[in-house]
């Protein structure tokens, strides 16, 4: 028998995050999120974790959700540096390296796109969620905790997001208990910058203790891609007649090896992200506790990083209902 958990935990994924929206309305279809209590999630699973830590119903989380135009979250924004050029010194630069914007992001702020479109999105989501007379944006992970000045004063969930702290070369966990005072859209835009695909993001501001130094994170997914163990310890206890395994729940998706082509720079940086993300598979194909209490998503071949695709096409309906199905699946054993 598998409990209502007290706590969610979904792994990184990029665009195959779309499948936990099918695994979240299979949860509340079926009376299984009475007992939740805290979020947790890296990368696309730290913007799934977000949004379910608003505790919203079903359907106003998905339209939340599908508010996102993919299409858009690759963004190239324009340093504000570069269009002081002279037109033909910036044409020169365009014949010499391509997407020299791009090469320009890549070399200052070590990442190919912006995250400034998904970072203004988030931020969006959340500031619905709060009575902005009482208290303006940004939104702490302290103002989270704070029901008096959410929309109808409804409590969230707790939130634990996931990123790296390159500075420190640890992974790190931003939470009301460790981060208190951190802006938690700045949280999740850290926990989706995948490396060198999406720019790092620097800061001090209440991020680390040592706040005069600035920090450089960038995904979660590096090194704590999937952090079903979060919960794992004293601070966080069973309730009277269950294992410890029992409360925790997490949703990760199955990945194929295949042959993918190389033939530039950005498919060198995706394939060696995605490269990476197979260790951590490896250990949790080994270990029966975290398979025990995982659902698993078959999502064929769809990409992570495959950022085509919009809500209702054919890829979105796939995901949608591979969520859905992998759910009843797990509930059904």
């Amino acid at each position: 028998m598998f409990y209502k958990p007290s706590n969610l935990v979904f792994e990184g994924g990029g665009v195959l995050g779309i499948a936990y929206l099918g695994v979240l309305q299979y949860l509340e279809d079926n009376g299984l999120l009475l007992n939740l209590r805290r979020t947790a999630g890296t990368s696309a699973g730290a913007i799934t974790a977000c949004l379910t830590s608003l505790n919203l119903p079903f359907e106003e989380l998905k339209k939340m959700a599908d508010s996102l135009d993919f299409r858009q979250v690759p963004e190239k924004s324009t340093f504000p540096d570069l269009m002081k050029l002279p037109e033909p010194i910036n044409n020169e630069l365009e014949k010499m390296f391509g997407d020299y914007e791009s090469v320009y992001r890549l070399m200052n702020n070590y990442g190919w796109f912006s995250s400034q479109y998904f970072y203004q999105w988030i931020q969006s989501q959340i500031n619905s969620q709060f009575i902005c007379d009482k208290k303006p944006p940004p939104y702490t992970f302290t103002d989270f905790r704070n029901p008096a000045i959410h929309k109808d004063q409804r409590p969230f969930f707790d939130l634990y997001v996931i990123g790296t702290n390159l500075s420190y070369r640890s992974s790190c966990i931003f939470s009301y208990e460790t981060t208190p005072n951190m802006e938690v859209a700045e949280a999740v835009r850290i926990s989706m910058s995948i490396p060198l695909f999406f720019e790092a993001v620097k800061t001090g501001c209440g991020a680390m203790s040592d706040t005069d130094k600035f920090n450089v994170f960038c995904d979660g997914g590096v090194m704590w891609n999937y952090p079903i163990n979060l919960f794992d310890s004293d601070p966080f206890q069973a309730l009277p007649g269950q294992e410890l395994g029992n409360i925790t729940l997490g949703a990760r998706f199955l990945s194929k090896t295949e042959y993918y082509e190389i033939s530039n720079l950005l498919d060198y940086i995706k394939n060696l992200y995605l490269s990476q993300l197979r260790i951590q598979q490896n250990l949790f194909d080994h270990n029966p506790l975290d398979i025990n209490r995982s659902i698993q998503i078959d999502t064929g071949d769809i990409s992570p990083i495959d950022f085509d695709i919009s809500v209702g096409d054919t890829n979105y309906q796939f995901l949608y209902h591979q969520g859905y199905l992998a759910a009843m699946d797990f509930f059904s054993k």
